[in-house]
């Protein structure tokens, strides 16, 4: 089997999670064989998730075709919580696929990320077009454990619109009140100011927390090109204190010696004290 097909995390024994983020970059017209085409990564984005096995995927980016496409090639053992940016949820999404098999899905919400938190579709801090979250409460069928598993895409350009709504994300998981995963496109490298914000609000980074790096640290953002150890990481997987971080990774995989994203996945197996 090619080295990219081989997956970097491998089967997960409970009380492990495997969560695991990845912007799907929104399909836009290209020709046919270009990099960026739809049609060329579905197989790979399909090929990456079915092989890595993702207790808890979070996606962003996604248009409806595009969220229509992976529910039909993902198939029943991920059963996915999507919502679009629009006033009456639709248009682009973020959202997660979760893995029947092992958790049970008790509550799911979105948040806009504004001022306006329950107002969909709503925009502040001078954002071009509405931003939100969208979460669930999951029961862990194995253990019993429930968890809240949080996606989103922070924008792209507004520094103050990034760190405001990294404070109104440590909000609502304080309020849910249960250990958490929060997994976004953050459009910010680690470490920088809305990274550090959630970390004072209690949720960290879970690569500087795991005990075993699988991959050197790439960054997250190679747009199709060479990954380069030391890049900026603007994909992550944050966690609650209550995690234990067993092992991260940034996915250098090529299912089919395709790239299935302009991003790279980013992994983070966690187990949650007891």
């Amino acid at each position: 089997m090619p080295d990219d097909d081989r997956p970097l995390i491998g089967a997960v024994q409970p009380p492990e999670v495997h969560c695991m983020t990845l912007n799907v970059r929104r399909r836009v017209p290209r020709p046919t064989g270009h990099p960026d085409s739809w049609a060329l990564r579905r197989d790979a984005v399909v090929a990456l998730v079915t092989s890595e096995a993702p207790t808890v995927l979070a996606v962003q980016e996604a248009l409806p075709a595009q969220s229509a496409d992976l529910t039909a090639a993902l198939g029943s053992r991920w059963e996915p919580v999507l919502v679009g940016r629009g006033r009456r949820g639709g248009g682009e999404q973020v959202g997660l696929f979760l893995d029947r098999s092992r958790v049970e899905v008790v509550e799911r919400r979105s948040w806009a990320l504004s001022r306006r938190p329950h107002r969909r579709g709503s925009r502040s801090w001078g954002t071009a077009f509405p931003r939100h979250v969208v979460g669930a409460v999951v029961r862990d069928r194995a253990t019993g454990a429930c968890f809240t598993a949080l996606a989103t895409h922070l924008d792209v350009l507004s520094p103050w619109a990034r760190l405001r709504s990294a404070e109104l994300l440590g909000r609502i998981v304080r309020e849910r009140g249960l250990p958490a995963v929060v997994m976004a496109d953050w459009n910010c490298a680690a470490g920088s100011a809305p990274w550090r914000g959630l970390a004072e609000a209690g949720v960290v980074d879970s690569w500087s927390r795991a005990s075993r790096q699988v991959t050197e640290p790439y960054g997250t953002y190679p747009h199709y090109a060479r990954q380069r150890v030391g890049g900026r990481r603007i994909d992550g997987v944050l966690v609650t204190g209550e995690a234990t971080v067993e092992r991260v990774a940034v996915s250098d995989r090529r299912p089919g010696g395709v790239w299935p994203s302009d991003h790279a996945a980013v992994h983070a197996v966690v187990r949650w004290a007891s």
